[in-house]
């Protein structure tokens, strides 16, 4: 291949020297595939072209070459709307979810977590919207009574009533978000996000040994970044109804605990990285396109 176009070229010179009124259109031929004349107009040889014929910045992974998905061709926000959004969870965790626990024995456990996030975004291009958000959460719980029977070959038994546990937690972030849209009249889409947030709050754990009831109180601190996907569809022309899944990401904790006069008597932190889907971080949200 590459003797054939040394070829090519070399027979493109002795034309263009045979006939000078060509020489002009050849080089604008050859100008025009990226290659340098060879007709001898710009003092160059045949061996110089073939080592400058294709540009540095098109040697790896040309842009011309790219696969063009079509990802951005249906608009399901324009550039320079804003948006102002409100998202809620709610769920709840009973006795009835540890059946599959058979060595804890007469749990009477229930549980709820609630989380209101308000939000404010702006389209810098068309389905890609960068915001902030804020947000409420609030975790609650109580343990009636819960036995913890390994067997008689164990000799290990234990049982526990009266705990609660109640955590209050604010939240700032912000977040990138992209749409894509799934119809040709753009009613529906599909988002991926990406949140970097920061919560602070406090908790109480309560409990009733022998002889009374005593509770421990926290401070906690969290930074997360955090990934999630969703659907959306606009249920009416400026308001759109979302749906997301929270995918997992990078955390880290901090709880300080302290005693009844607010003292620190003990404090621990943890980092985790999880990547996957996570159904108990479901949200459902309005976003109003201004």
């Amino acid at each position: 291949m590459r003797g054939m176009r040394r070829f090519a070229w070399m027979a493109a010179a002795a034309i263009c020297a045979a006939v000078p009124s060509l020489a002009a259109e050849g080089q604008a031929s050859l100008r025009s595939c990226g290659m340098r004349s060879v007709c001898g107009l710009s003092g160059i040889s045949a061996r110089d072209s073939l080592r400058t014929s294709v540009p540095a910045d098109r040697r790896f992974l040309p842009t011309s070459r790219r696969i063009d998905r079509g990802i951005n061709d249906i608009c399901y926000a324009y550039k320079g709307e804003m948006a102002i959004g409100f998202a809620a969870s709610y769920g709840t965790l009973t006795s009835d979810d540890t059946d599959l626990m058979l060595i804890l024995d007469g749990i009477d456990m229930k549980g709820s977590v609630f989380t209101l996030n308000p939000s404010f975004g702006y389209f810098i291009k068309d389905n890609i919207c960068l915001g902030v958000r804020f947000g409420y959460t609030r975790t609650q719980g109580t343990l009636g009574h819960v036995s913890l029977n390994l067997g008689s070959a164990n000799d290990i038994s234990m049982s526990l009533s009266d705990v609660g546990f109640k955590n209050r937690m604010t939240t700032m972030g912000a977040f990138m978000r992209s749409y894509a849209g799934v119809d040709p009249k753009g009613h529906f889409g599909l988002f991926g996000e990406l949140e970097l947030m920061f919560r602070m709050g406090t908790s109480v754990f309560s409990y009733a040994p022998e002889g009374g009831v005593k509770s421990t109180d926290g401070s906690n601190m969290q930074v997360r970044i955090a990934f999630s996907s969703g659907v959306a569809v606009y249920i009416f022309p400026n308001v759109c109804c979302t749906l997301s899944f929270g995918l997992g990401g990078f955390q880290f904790s901090k709880v300080n605990q302290k005693d009844a006069a607010g003292n620190v008597t003990g404090s621990r932190q943890a980092s985790k990285l999880l990547l996957r889907l996570n159904l108990a971080d479901i949200k459902i949200g309005l976003n109003f396109h201004l």
